[in-house]
């Protein structure tokens, strides 16, 4: 479905402030809900990262998300994955994540363009997740709930048979979504010193014969981005959300992204009690996978390092000198040890 609503195309978009660009793209939020049989009452910002997010509230007073999907992040593919996804696990399982609202015309996802914004944006409408963050409850006891969920996610994901046109994407490399490699054949590590350099060179092929190694066998839909701001601890119990980055993967992959966020976040004391705990609950219903994790988590690092690469080269040179230790020190044997 295609819309375009009026409006005068003004100054470009990219030199908009956030709030420039909020009105602008407001006016295909608009047009998204119009495509739903839904009485809006309210409609106010949730939150402009990546994405731009709507908290919607019908006359009726139940609650949604609306996300407008920032061109180039993450295709139309992508989110009809997603949604493809989350219709299955609501049909499946009582693990609380988000339900998508179809439009009036049976679409999971919209794509829109309009005058004064760039290219085609992507609109897909939600039902709210209750709760807080997981963030704020990080101990022993909800690790073990985030064990049990990502073990119920990878349960499902591999009983589970994606309908035909669901996307192809596999995430079996430190990119793996058509990125480009600003990193290494952009040329940024050129710019390190001599013992960053080869370091971030090393980290690479770790992270490549890890991948290669992994057992084939063990491929399913998987979240990816798994973590404790993507998770809301609602009355004892989880719930996830933000399921954008679903994609074809590994448990080891989908786990090593969240451990790692769980490292930046309480750091070298409190993390191997949490992985511990992490662990324990997702061996109450899966067996742990085989592998590297902790490779896997210096290929995230890869991948975050090459995004900086891309979108903030001015400050490479900081997280390049920061990751270069970092990587020098684990293959001297002495493990994943983050920047303090």
């Amino acid at each position: 479905m295609t819309r375009s609503p009026a409006g005068e195309g003004g100054r470009p978009f990219a030199i908009l402030s956030p709030v420039g660009k909020q009105r602008r793209v407001a006016r295909l939020a608009l047009a998204a809900l119009a495509a739903y049989d839904l009485k809006v009452a309210s409609l106010r910002v949730h939150a402009f990262a990546t994405n731009l997010l709507y908290r919607v509230r019908s006359d009726a007073g139940e609650r949604f998300v609306l996300r407008m999907a920032f061109p180039g992040w993450r295709t139309l593919s992508d989110l009809q994955a997603e949604a493809a996804w989350l219709e299955a696990l609501q049909r499946d399982t009582d693990i609380g994540a988000p339900a998508v609202v179809r439009a009036r015309g049976g679409e999971a996802v919209l794509a829109l363009r309009g005058s004064g914004v760039p290219d085609t944006w992507c609109a897909t409408l939600m039902t709210w997740v209750d709760g807080r963050l997981l963030a704020h409850h990080l101990d022993e006891a909800n690790l073990v709930r985030l064990g049990e969920l990502l073990a119920t996610l990878h349960l499902h994901g591999r009983a589970w048979t994606p309908p035909a046109g669901f996307s192809e994407r596999r995430f079996e490399a430190f990119l793996s979504r058509g990125e480009p490699d600003a990193l290494f054949d952009g040329g940024a590590v050129e710019g390190l010193q001599d013992d960053d350099r080869r370091a971030f060179l090393r980290a690479r092929e770790w992270v490549e014969r890890a991948y290669a190694t992994l057992d084939r066998g063990d491929l399913r839909v998987i979240h990816c981005d798994l973590w404790h701001e993507n998770v809301k601890l609602d009355r004892g119990r989880l719930r996830p959300f933000d399921f954008e980055d679903t994609v074809w993967g590994y448990r080891l992959h989908d786990l090593a992204m969240g451990m790692l966020a769980l490292l930046e976040t309480v750091g070298d004391e409190r993390y191997p009690d949490l992985l511990a705990a992490c662990r324990s609950g997702y061996e109450r219903l899966l067996g742990w996978p085989e592998g590297d994790l902790e490779v896997l988590q210096i290929g995230r690092m890869l991948w975050k390092a090459n995004y900086v690469a891309r979108f903030g080269r001015a400050s490479f040179g900081a997280i390049g000198a920061a990751y270069g230790r970092v990587f020098r020190e684990f293959g001297n044997g002495g493990g994943l040890r983050l920047p303090t």
